[in-house]
């Protein structure tokens, strides 16, 4: 067996910061964060589809996306916001203020998008709407990448052992075949 294969696989992640509002250590964040990423990225989707098949369906669909979108956003938020006021180590990480940045520029396009749709959700998707989608769906993913690195590469909102195996004395690498 060659000796370079027992070496440890460094970890990204030297600590767990565990969330202040969590329901027996689930973080509510990110679990509600799951909504207003979905809704508010598929309204360009739905906005695409209007124009294309010309039904409107679509565009109120886009619509109802962008106000439940913005409704589960504005949820999240507080409770993101929470966690971000209430932790000092978080409150130290760029990531964590461009995530919280990000997310409100997402929140502020769905504002838009729902005062563009409300008179007529049909003839606000050219070319303003369409716009203003793609333009929130870029930002969601921007959101999204920031919020996941605060997840998986500073433990931020997560929960598990105080010390990561290796500094327990444990082989952690797979058996040789």
């Amino acid at each position: 067996m060659r000796k370079d294969l027992k070496q440890p696989v460094p970890q990204t992640q030297t600590h767990h910061v565990e969330s202040v509002v969590a329901i027996a250590k689930h973080p509510i964040h990110p679990m509600l964060v799951t909504f207003p990423i979905a809704f508010l990225s598929v309204v360009v989707v739905t906005d695409g589809l209007y124009l294309w098949l010309h039904t409107p369906f679509w565009a109120e669909l886009s619509f109802w996306l962008n106000v439940a979108g913005l409704a589960m956003g504005l949820v999240a938020g507080v409770f993101g916001t929470v966690d971000m006021m209430s932790i000092r180590v978080v409150r130290r990480h760029v990531s964590a203020w461009n995530h919280f940045i990000v997310a409100v520029m997402v929140l502020a396009m769905a504002a838009l998008g729902v005062w563009l749709r409300w008179p007529d959700p049909v003839a606000a998707v050219w070319p303003w709407g369409l716009l203003s989608s793609a333009m929130m769906a870029l930002l969601v993913g921007v959101a999204g990448w920031l919020g996941g690195t605060l997840s998986f590469r500073h433990g931020v909102g997560v929960y598990g052992d105080e010390e990561p195996e290796l500094a327990r004395g444990r082989d952690t690498t797979p058996p040789a075949e």
